[in-house]
């Protein structure tokens, strides 16, 4: 299990481990008493699809289309797609021999452009000297699955009963207080969780939950926060 370095709100800080948790798994599909399964399969060709029919046949496709079916190439439709490899083609979908600059571009509310940037480089944070901070931002439970989506939870460990005692009191108060905390990393305690170099940047909250001597505290991750809409 990897670690990261929290501090908890009397500025105790130490590293433990977290780990993710899994989703349940999705039903099985079936029909009557047989698995239903997906498969992905060839349905045109490359020189059968409709862009390039109508550039052959122009005006004269919707009649070639009815009595010739030219859309149909019998020995690739149907087809098992087995293996495939990612390439990267231009505007003129020809396949690029090299790989292309990365560029960032940045929307606002409304869907309209206003940056392009070159991408910086993203290092993890969570293992550094400073450890990751409580902040001021606190949310009842269900506020903060109102305000954010949160996309994936990960649970932190103890390794011993130093780091079981640290763990259970941060969850046994925000349990008591039906509360979740935000977590702030970097120098003033205020920047988003990074796990991995060049990963996505994560606002996590710690949600605890105790029963008797036994306690979860649970770290989860949003990056899309729900916004109303204004009239």
């Amino acid at each position: 299990m990897r670690k990261i370095h929290i501090s908890d709100s009397n500025a105790k800080n130490t590293f433990v481990h977290f780990t993710p948790i899994k989703s349940p798994p999705n039903p099985i599909r079936a029909f009557g008493k047989k698995k239903v399964f997906s498969k992905r399969l060839i349905v045109s060709g490359e020189h059968n699809d409709y862009e390039n029919l109508l550039i052959k046949y122009q005006k004269k496709l919707p009649e070639i289309l009815i009595n010739e079916d030219p859309e149909l190439d019998l020995e690739l439709i149907g087809r098992p797609i087995e293996k495939t490899s990612t390439v990267f083609i231009n505007n003129k979908d020809e396949i690029m021999r090299i790989a292309p600059n990365w560029i960032e571009l940045i929307y606002d509310k409304d869907g309209n452009q206003k940056e392009r940037r070159v991408p910086k480089d993203r290092l993890s944070n969570i293992t550094d000297d400073l450890p990751v901070r409580f902040t001021k931002i606190k949310l009842k439970r269900k506020d903060a699955i109102k305000k954010f989506v949160f996309n994936r939870t990960l649970q932190l460990w103890h390794s011993d009963g130093l780091t079981f005692e640290f763990l259970y009191k941060i969850a046994k108060e925000l349990d008591d207080n039906d509360e979740m905390m935000l977590l702030g990393a970097g120098q003033k305690g205020k920047d988003p969780l990074v796990f991995q170099n060049n990963g996505l940047p994560w606002r996590a909250f710690l949600e605890g939950r105790v029963l008797d001597d036994s306690y979860a505290l649970l770290m989860r991750l949003s990056n899309l926060e729900l916004k109303s809409l204004s009239s």
